[in-house]
């Protein structure tokens, strides 16, 4: 595990004897572990540093809901994991409060350590093993279509998700990636509008662009290619036909 620089961060009500047995057991193993209470101004802190977020559920999720929410949120913007420890039924009433919960594992109560480590052993192994995978960012300000095709493409890719113009534009001066999914009818920072900033900026100026668009029909495509993006997928296509596409692009791109 060397390899890995990020920390595992654990947050819950509180550092009493399990959550410090859970930290004592993953430094074993050589990871470098960081503890937060579950509050959003703590969380904040180590965001960028952050590889996997465990989360120890042993109090009401109502206390908990506002670090819920927000690690859920980074977890779907960025390359990280959560794996949550709980009872199965703060499973269920999570999976309630909170839709489309990013979680990686879950993990029961009673403990089991040594399987607890295996698993975040497991999580950990497959980010490495990732790495070398070409990366994706997806813009658009459909929050159920981003998680669809986030869904669709995680095995096969690092997928990061924004939801906003701007959030891309934010994300892209921190990071390059290998191919950006854009919206081409996003409200207020329009997919063109993106475009352009992106394409005259000289760090993203030679990222591939392709643009994702619900209407078909030859003038509007007609619109899009003005633009001379890298290509076009249509919103409608379907999980094969667009794993299919992607391959095929970055197969290109090597020659």
């Amino acid at each position: 595990m060397d390899e890995l620089q990020d920390i595992v961060l654990i947050t819950a009500m509180s550092e009493g004897i399990i959550v410090k047995g859970i930290e004592r057991k993953l430094k074993d193993i050589g990871l470098k572990v960081c503890y937060s209470l579950p509050m959003v101004n703590e969380l904040s802190i180590y965001d960028e540093k952050t590889a996997v977020y465990i989360i120890y559920l042993s109090a009401d999720i109502d206390y908990m809901m506002d670090a819920l929410v927000y690690i859920n949120d980074v977890v779907k913007q960025g390359e990280k994991d959560l794996i949550v420890i709980c009872e199965n039924s703060e499973k269920l009433e999570l999976n309630r409060s909170i839709s489309n919960i990013q979680v990686s594992k879950w993990i029961l109560r009673p403990l089991d350590m040594p399987l607890f480590v295996e698993e975040v052993t497991s999580v950990l192994e497959s980010r490495l093993g990732n790495r070398e995978n070409k990366s994706i960012l997806v813009v658009d300000d459909d929050p159920s279509y981003v998680q669809i095709v986030r869904e669709w493409l995680k095995d096969d890719y690092q997928v990061f998700c924004v939801t906003s113009g701007m959030q891309a534009i934010s994300f892209l001066m921190k990071r390059s990636v290998d191919l950006i999914l854009l919206d081409y009818e996003m409200p207020i920072t329009t997919g063109p509008q993106v475009f352009r900033m992106l394409r005259s900026e000289e760090d993203t100026s030679g990222m591939p662009i392709v643009f994702l668009t619900g209407i078909g029909d030859v003038e509007s495509v007609k619109e899009v290619i003005k633009l001379k993006p890298d290509g076009y997928i249509l919103k409608s296509t379907t999980k094969p036909d667009l794993l299919k596409w992607i391959r095929l692009f970055f197969d290109k791109r090597l020659y």
